[in-house]
């Protein structure tokens, strides 16, 4: 039967703040001792008062428990609960400090003027008004996030989401939430269409309701573009959604498909052969078609400015910079330096930085209007110290704006350049290749450097593969492996590798730059790669293993993913020494070494660029991370847009370079063994690699050159023309065939 209990929380025993699952013993009136209350109860703060419904039960552990069902949180009223409420972390920049002056100034009264009075904060003694106005912005924020809390956890649904939710849908989250909870899915990053769905059924949703069958259609296209494709067949689509609802009459996703073409939510697009349809949503048919539309312009429009005698200028690039170019260097350069676009690519040790230097120097030499870029940070970095020019990303070239909300550079604003090299191309996704090329004057050189047997992008497309197929700039292969090169046998294993031998071949001594260590146990690979990180390549190469030695590693789980190799090597290399500053379970502490993990314009920091801790402050709970001299701030609630990186997966290493890569083999990860995943993580080590697991693992990685096709239609755009710029809303309905 079900019972109700009213009670203060006097400490918090465990939380899980991903889920919201929590432990806590509460001091209920008339009662003696503390209750053990166990359940979903969102964020419990030290001091808030309970009224939880539910029942007592036995663990065989740990006694009798009272097991929440649900709950109904209210603050304290008394000072000192206050005191321990507003001191316990609920409000970033609120510690137990400034909590105590705060409650001494107002009483009782304090929750009253921060809701209704905020402007009073003033009379607080020693707290200025840049902080003053963050407290109240952080409370208007949290009221609404409690509020919210308390409406997900009747579908299950914890803090981590919540917050989530409430930065993207705002305080009314939850009147938007019960009007379509198929915005969950749509809107708000980590919440999959499961989810959404728990939540819109819980809400009294039919389960064949139109909504809810467009609904897995829409996220069934979202997790096809996550898995890097452009678009995905109709009849692949509708069979992903009809595997999403198992109890709903597969006759009826047709129909739905159809409505969301005629209320232009996605775009069909005809394919040559028979009935069959690619169903884009309208970001990426706009992305494609317009990178097919630019790219085709430019090949066509004559450079604004020409090299004037080529031949005379490769010459003075080698005899200036001392360079001494292979057959197939010279022929890149002088294609580079004569042709309107071209794309040039070749494997380690093939001389591409070296061209590089040579052929921006040269275009250097002609004009002002040159631009060097790459797709991540520390590429850019590269690319500059090998050029002597200065070199930046992408996003930093199209010059973001956040009073606009976009970047400043784009069709209507072109950058004045006639010439830009892009390094690193491989990296380059279907969408920023569309913010890329539009914002470009058709009269300008445009220039691809990347290696073809890279890991393609993260993002949805393969564009240097697309452009590559489609013949519509020349493409010049580096395949002369430098003298110098050819000594390193990190170069000699990634070109093994590439042609699906085993490096384990190799010679291995002490004097070289490759090594493979064998080991089959999981827990003796994790103890090899710990000594060699924190002993012996330290003492070896004399290098900081805080910032010098990258672990990769093929995925986040798994007893060698991310996720564990982060813990162990934290501990090892940055141990527990003063405050930490904790959020959804990761803690941080000064000196940690972290990874931006999405694009932060205003921060002017991005995706993969890496950072240490170098400042934390547990009274405010921020701390500040210094990514290549520039130092930003993050509020604890903004800790989400880091992780720990002292490993890293190989696809987050894409774009940089490191002293020494060390990487576990293991067959746990046998759906990720793959020779482009291989390759791309040798050849981001500089002075070593060491690859330390099984010789099946990695032979089955050397062997593996199965790629997971990516659906796309820019090599087709390239050859036979984009669609027209009418075509999505051109009223193709009548050629649809969906089912009625």
């Amino acid at each position: 039967m079900s019972e109700t209990l009213f009670g203060q929380i006097e400490k918090i025993t465990f939380h899980n703040e991903e889920t919201g699952f929590a432990v806590i013993q509460l001091r209920v009136k008339g009662q003696a001792g503390l209750i053990a209350a166990v359940g979903l109860l969102g964020q419990p703060v030290v001091g808030e008062i309970l009224e939880l419904t539910g029942h007592y039960a036995v663990h065989p552990k740990f006694g009798t428990r009272f097991e929440v069902a649900s709950y109904t949180a209210k603050p304290p009223t008394t000072a000192p609960g206050l005191k321990r409420y507003l001191g316990s972390g609920l409000i970033p920049g609120i510690g137990p400090i400034l909590a105590e002056r705060m409650v001494k100034l107002f009483g009782e009264k304090i929750l009253d003027i921060l809701e209704r009075e905020p402007e009073r904060l003033t009379e607080v003694p020693g707290l200025g008004a840049v902080k003053r106005e963050k407290i109240i912005e952080a409370w208007r924020l949290s009221s609404g996030l409690r509020r919210l809390l308390q409406f997900l956890a009747t579908f299950g649904l914890g803090p981590a989401l919540a917050q989530k939710i409430m930065r993207r849908l705002g305080p009314d989250a939850e009147n938007l939430i019960r009007a379509n909870p198929y915005r969950l899915a749509y809107e708000v990053e980590g919440v999959g269409f499961k989810t959404a769905d728990r939540a819109a059924l819980a809400l009294g949703w039919a389960e064949d309701s139109p909504e809810r069958l467009e609904a897995a259609l829409m996220c069934s296209l979202g997790d096809s573009a996550r898995q890097g494709h452009v678009f995905a067949p109709s009849e692949e689509l509708t069979g992903a959604a009809g595997r999403l609802l198992p109890m709903v009459n597969r006759k009826l996703f047709p129909a739905a498909l159809g409505r969301l073409v005629l209320a232009g939510r996605v775009i069909p697009l005809k394919r040559p052969e028979p009935g069959v349809q690619d169903i884009y949503s309208p970001k990426l048919f706009r992305a494609e078609t317009w990178v097919a539309r630019e790219l085709l312009n430019i090949a066509r429009t004559p450079p604004a400015i020409t090299i004037p005698r080529p031949q005379k200028a490769l010459e003075w690039a080698e005899k200036t910079l001392n360079l001494t170019l292979s057959q197939d260097q010279r022929q890149a350069v002088m294609t580079a330096i004569t042709a309107k676009a071209v794309v040039i690519t070749g494997g380690p040790g093939t001389g591409k930085t070296t061209i590089t230097k040579a052929i921006s120097q040269i275009w250097r030499a002609v004009t002002n209007r040159v631009a060097l870029c790459a797709p991540t940070g520390r590429a850019a970095k590269r690319l500059s110290q090998a050029t002597g020019l200065t070199a930046t990303t992408i996003h930093r070239l199209l010059e973001y704006s956040s009073q606009a909300g976009g970047f400043a550079r784009g069709p209507n604003n072109h950058l004045d350049l006639d010439m830009l090299l892009l390094d690193e191309a491989s990296m380059l996704d279907i969408v920023i290749a569309n913010q890329l090329l539009g914002a470009l004057p058709k009269n300008c050189v445009l220039i691809l450097v990347g290696d073809r047997d890279q890991l393609p992008p993260v993002g949805p497309g393969r564009v240097l593969g697309d452009i590559m197929g489609a013949e519509i700039f020349p493409v010049c292969y580096l395949t002369t492996i430098y003298r110098q090169a050819k000594a390193s046998l990190i170069i000699q294993a990634a070109h093994l590798i590439n042609q699906g031998q085993s490096p384990e071949s190799l010679p291995q001594n002490p004097d070289v730059d490759f090594y493979f260590v064998a080991e089959e146990d999981v827990e003796k690979i994790k103890d090899k790669i710990l000594r060699l990180v924190t002993e012996r390549v330290p003492l070896k190469l004399n290098l900081d293993p805080k910032t010098e030695i990258q672990v990769l590693t093929p995925t986040r789980q798994g007893d060698l993913g991310t996720i564990a190799l982060n813990n162990l090597l934290g501990q090892a290399l940055n141990p527990a020494n003063g405050p930490r500053l904790t959020r959804f379970g990761q803690s941080y502490q000064v000196g940690d070494r972290v990874i931006q993990i999405r694009n932060n314009y205003q921060r002017d920091v991005f995706n993969g660029d890496l950072g240490q801790v170098v400042e934390l402050d547990p009274e405010n709970q921020d701390l500040v991370v210094e990514f290549d001299q520039v130092r930003s701030l993050y509020q604890l609630a903004e800790l989400e847009e880091i992780a720990p990186a002292w490993a890293l997966t190989v696809h987050k290493a894409q774009g940089s370079e490191f002293p020494v890569v060390v990487m576990p083999l293991f067959m746990g990860h046998y759906h990720m063994l793959r020779r482009k995943l291989l390759y791309t993580a040798v050849t981001r080590g500089r002075k070593m690699v060491l690859l330390v697991g099984s010789r099946q693992a990695l032979t089955k990685a050397c062997s593996d050159a199965g790629e997971s096709l990516r659906r796309g239609n820019l090599a087709w755009f390239l050859k036979e023309g984009p669609p027209p710029l009418n075509y999505a809303a051109s009223g193709f309905d009548d050629e649809l065939n969906f089912d009625d």
